[in-house]
């Protein structure tokens, strides 16, 4: 079963778009995660994107990972800067941090897969040989295992787009399929 360790932009991509139940559904046969600083983020944009709060109340995405050791603060605060993060926004790129962090620390996060839309987080996560996923490859995975079709996926996209999310939108069913 696919572990996935999630950033909060990629969530939000399916609370943007209305598309809260796709995701349920594609969650509920993985195992989602996120750290500390995801959930914080996702209670602070509740008030933008209600459809998170029963993603919060039923704990979709498990316990929050703690990441409370010196050793854990000094590794994520050089990962949260090697993002883009400054000290005078102290919560800049801090889930895609803690995210790589925990990945890269905690056993049972072993061959788990990154969900970030963040694409420096991405490449950082793949330098650390990492693997990470975009929403779009979320779906493709979705539909590889039967859970989605294309064309509903190839709507959500259309619906995450409209929503100004930024999402990759393949051209081709071939272009989605490749990831």
């Amino acid at each position: 079963m696919t572990i996935l360790v999630t950033d909060a932009c990629s969530v939000i991509n399916f609370a943007a778009s209305g598309d809260m139940d796709v995701l349920e559904s594609g969650l509920s046969v993985r195992t989602p995660r996120c750290t500390q600083a995801v959930h914080a983020e996702l209670r602070k944009w509740v008030h933008n994107f209600p459809g998170l709060q029963r993603l919060l109340d039923e704990s979709w995405l498990g316990e929050p990972i703690e990441l409370n050791r010196v050793e854990d603060r000094k590794d994520v605060g050089r990962l949260r800067t090697a993002l883009g993060g400054t000290r005078n926004e102290p919560t800049l790129h801090l889930g895609e941090a803690e995210s790589i962090h925990a990945m890269l620390t905690r056993a049972e996060l072993y061959g788990a897969v990154l969900l970030t839309d963040d694409r420096d987080a991405s490449r950082l996560a793949g330098r650390r040989s990492l693997t990470a996923w975009d929403t779009t490859r979320l779906l493709a995975d979705f539909h590889f295992s039967g859970d989605l079709e294309w064309e509903q996926a190839r709507q959500v996209l259309a619906r995450m787009e409209d929503a100004g999310r930024g999402v990759r939108v393949p051209a081709s069913y071939q272009e989605f399929t490749r990831g």
